[in-house]
């Protein structure tokens, strides 16, 4: 995911209110997270920090498949 995807994630879902800012923080949080594992020297996600994020991620795929669905009828 490039930052261009993430201003316009945020653009088009969050800024226009079709999806909650919670979305938008995690989606960043998952985002600092992937920089850090491409290009850190050696990080390891413990999976204390990252199994409480699983129901929020699916929370956030439904919601997103919603938004698609609508603007696809």
């Amino acid at each position: 995911m490039s930052s261009g995807l993430r201003s316009q994630f945020s653009l088009h879902f969050i800024k226009s209110g079709k999806l909650d800012r919670k979305y938008g923080a995690l989606l960043s949080e998952l985002y600092d997270w992937r920089q850090k594992a491409d290009y850190g020297n050696v990080f390891d996600f413990e999976p204390e920090s990252v199994k409480p994020r699983f129901d929020n991620v699916l929370d956030m795929i439904r919601e997103i498949e919603k938004e698609i669905a609508k603007d696809l009828k």
